[in-house]
């Protein structure tokens, strides 16, 4: 069976996704201390221990989110050769994370825009859209018992 577009539609924007986290990362990571300074620390002037504290938690979330983005990737990966279960549990990261951003501006008012989360948000949403579709499903399933439900 030949690889259907929505599939590949699907796996470009996960990279998209990865790609977007890595920038992220190397954005934060250019211009370290205001970053730490502004997320970690919320502006505040303190002192050597608490500095380098707050520089200690962002290298590890930073590790952290680097892993998550690497595990990400190996998902876009068997997404594009037609892993069902990948597939599956693609379907299910972008879910939450829309259903997140949706609690996060319901209970807190968060904005949606270019500096928060529209463009994770955008692309949860056309990443659900592409792996859903009736093609990639059966592409993802084409195994003995997809082509059997296919010929019916």
């Amino acid at each position: 069976m030949k690889r259907p577009a929505s599939t590949v539609i699907g796996a470009v924007l996960m990279f998209g996704r990865v790609v977007s986290g890595l920038v992220y990362i190397a954005v934060a990571a250019s211009n370290w201390r205001a970053f730490s300074k502004n997320l970690v620390l919320d502006g505040a002037a303190v002192g050597f221990d608490t500095e380098h504290m707050a520089d200690v938690v962002l290298i590890v979330f930073m590790v952290a989110y680097a892993s998550w983005l690497m595990f990400y990737l190996v998902l876009t990966v068997l997404v594009f050769r037609g892993s069902n279960w990948a597939r599956i549990v693609a379907m299910s990261l972008a879910s939450l994370s829309i259903v997140i951003a949706f609690i996060d501006w319901w209970n807190s008012g968060v904005e949606v825009s270019l500096r928060t989360s529209l463009l994770s948000l955008s692309l949860d949403i056309l990443i659900l859209l592409a792996l859903s579709s009736h093609s990639t499903r059966l592409f993802a399933r084409r195994d003995g018992r997809a082509v059997a439900l296919d010929s019916e």
